[in-house]
Parts: structure tokens; C-alpha cells; sequence
């Protein structure tokens, strides 16, 4: 088996990397700016990408997704990891990354900002949360830079204003006559009563609300923890916005779903014209895994619900998904799931990959 474990052709192949720089942003998040030398023209500069790393901690080596910051003018990709306390990737990066550095990485990714969404000027109405900041800066900077006088509008929530990610570049921006920033934080510090506290709908639908009229199209982009996640969504639900002018990514990592009760699950699963049919015992390797170990080359990368390589639709039985970042909710209700996170809760499930993703 391969160190980083294999991946769909869509995905591409892992490349040699080096890290250029790690900047220090505070006490728990760094700046990670990157280097793929000779491989540079397999690495596209994605608004508001990720890159997934294979982080030499683990046996295997664990494999962890992270949001680009860079703008279009940025030579090198830079990440940016907040250490948290259950991640042992964040914990890696945050501790035993240092400049000169060689590690393996898969290309830049992406699904948060369709390619479309850049042809006409349009209003772009960002919510974002903690580190939920750095895929929407990435298309912040990628929509201004552009010839489409496209408008952007942030808000952006955090504890308190040390927790402000990006801050002086943020600042710097706010003074742009097409940009609008708004800092919402819990500690109540903030002088409007509007911007003090958490983002929950009602909160939303008023900022809503408050905004400066403009006659482009809006579109949504929300990125966070999952309970503002939720809030937002919900909020812009109630304030009539339809599905298809929102987009959102997530980086709240909730507790591990206890291990099904099921002692073995039976499987059939088809690809590409190819179809398997096995029973594996849930509690000793992942739907993906198994899957995967049984001879079907069904696409797959980050294993950490995040690139949505592996989404599958399920056609019989009944699954339960521990976390999930990449999947729509229109997705969700057709009955797709990521099958890295998938653990069966009947006896027999059916399911197929799409030849095209």
C-alpha cells in the first residue's frame, strides 16, 4: 500500500512539496506558504481550494485537507492550520513544520466557488467563522482582482478580536470602495449591538437586512463552524434565498459516531461498469476501505469528509455519515454520502459511484 493511499485519477497523484515559510499568527495558528517546485504547473491556483496533505505522523501517513489563502498574484499556496485540541494533524503542522521541510501533497482542489459565478458582476454576501475565513478570502481576492466589477460583502465572527484571523489584510481591504467588512464577536466588545454576539438566523436575516442596497445578483458564501453553518443557512432560508445562490464549506469536526451495533454489513457497490459484492465487518475498516481492499478503484482522497471524491449514492439500506463538508443539502436529501465517513446502520447496503466525478 502506498504511504498516501490511493486516489482517484481526478485527484491526480501526490507530489514532493517543501515548506517555504511558517509564520506564527498566534499562539495556535501558523501560516504555512508552500513550495512544489518542479511540479508547480500541477498545482492550480484555486479560489477558494484546498490541498490535501499526507502528513508523516501516522502509519500510514494520515491525510489532511486545508483551505488555500493565497489571492491570484500569490506565486506560492499558502495554508493557514489552527491547532485544535482532538486534531493530530492541526497539532503536526502547528508544531513540526519548519521552513526546508520536504513532505507529500496532493494538488490544489475545489468545489466552494463555481467557475461560473465569475461571469457576471455579481454581489457576493460572505459569512464566515473562526478559520472559515481563509477559503473566502481566497475568493476574495481572486473576485477583486478580476476585470468583472464584482462587490463583496463580509461578515465575519469570532470570540473576540485577537481570534481575528487575517486581520490587517481584511482592513486593508475594507477600505476598497467595492468591499464592505463587518466583525461580529461573541465577547460583545463590538460598539453596534448588531455586530456583538453569536451568528444565529435571526441575527442573519437582520444583517441582511442592513445592507446597503446594490443592483447585482447576490450570491451566498458560508464557511464555519457547524453550528453557524446552520445558523446562516437556516437564516437565508427564512429570508427566501433559493439553494442554487449558496454555497458552503465547514470546519467544524464533531465527535466520532459511536461504532455500529452490526456486527457485519453485506456490500454491493459499482463503478464505472465494474460491480463488487462482499461482506465486511464494520467495526474492523471503513466502508471506503472495504470497498477499496475488494477490488473496486472507486474515487477517494482526503478520508476526512472534506473533498467529497468519495461521494456515493446509496440505493438500498441505511447509512450513518459521522462528519460531512463537502456534500450539498440537495445531495444529502437525493441520498449521496461520503463513503469515508459512511458506517451501516442495516445489514445490507447498495451503492454506485458516479463515472464522472
Amino acid at each position: 500500500m502506498n504511504v498516501c493511499f490511493m486516489v482517484s485519477s481526478a485527484m491526480g497523484t501526490p507530489t514532493t512539496i517543501t515548506v517555504h515559510d511558517v509564520e506564527r499568527l498566534n499562539p495556535k495558528t501558523v501560516r504555512v506558504t508552500l513550495n512544489p517546485g518542479e511540479h508547480a504547473s500541477l498545482w492550480p491556483n484555486v479560489p477558494g481550494g484546498y490541498l490535501t496533505f499526507c502528513l508523516p505522523c501516522a502509519e500510514p501517513a494520515m491525510t489532511r485537507s486545508y483551505s488555500l489563502v493565497q489571492g491570484p498574484d500569490d506565486a506560492l499556496p499558502q495554508v493557514i492550520v489552527k491547532e485544535t485540541g482532538a486534531s493530530r494533524g492541526s497539532a503536526f503542522i502547528n508544531r513540526k513544520f519548519e521552513a526546508g521541510m520536504s513532505l507529500m501533497a496532493y494538488p490544489p482542489q475545489g468545489r466552494l466557488f463555481p467557475p461560473s459565478w465569475n461571469d457576471e458582476p455579481s454581489r457576493f454576501v460572505m459569512f464566515a467563522g473562526g478559520t472559515g475565513i481563509t477559503p473566502l478570502y481566497s475568493v476574495m481576492q481572486h473576485v477583486l482582482h478580476g476585470e468583472v466589477p464584482h462587490e463583496v460583502t463580509l461578515f465575519y465572527n469570532n470570540h473576540n478580536f485577537k481570534d481575528i484571523l487575517l486581520r490587517e489584510e481584511l482592513d486593508e481591504w475594507a477600505s476598497h470602495p467595492r468591499v464592505s467588512v463587518t466583525h461580529i464577536l461573541n465577547d460583545g466588545s463590538m460598539d453596534e449591538d448588531l455586530h456583538n454576539g453569536q451568528l444565529t438566523s435571526s441575527k442573519t436575516m437582520l444583517l441582511l437586512d442592513a445592507m446597503e442596497d446594490s443592483a447585482l445578483p447576490i450570491k451566498f458564501l458560508v464557511s464555519g463552524p457547524a453550528k453557524m453553518k446552520e445558523n446562516v443557512l437556516r437564516g437565508l432560508d427564512l429570508a427566501g434565498h433559493p439553494p442554487h445562490a449558496i454555497r458552503y464549506e465547514d470546519f467544524h469536526h464533531p465527535p466520532h459516531l459511536d461504532a455500529p451495533s452490526i456486527p457485519q454489513c453485506e456490500v454491493v457497490a459499482a463503478f464505472g461498469g465494474k460491480e463488487v459484492n462482499f461482506t465486511y465487518r464494520p467495526h474492523e475498516e471503513t466502508l471506503m476501505d472495504a470497498i477499496t481492499n475488494h477490488g473496486l478503484n472507486a474515487p477517494q482522497s482526503c478520508r476526512g469528509g472534506v473533498c467529497g471524491s468519495c461521494r456515493a449514492e446509496i440505493h438500498e439500506g441505511e447509512v450513518a455519515v459521522d462528519q460531512d463538508f463537502a456534500l450539498t443539502r440537495a445531495e444529502r436529501a437525493k441520498g449521496w454520502v461520503l463513503c469515508c465517513q459512511a458506517k451501516p446502520l442495516s445489514e445490507k447496503i447498495s451503492l454506485s459511484f458516479k463515472a464522472d466525478q
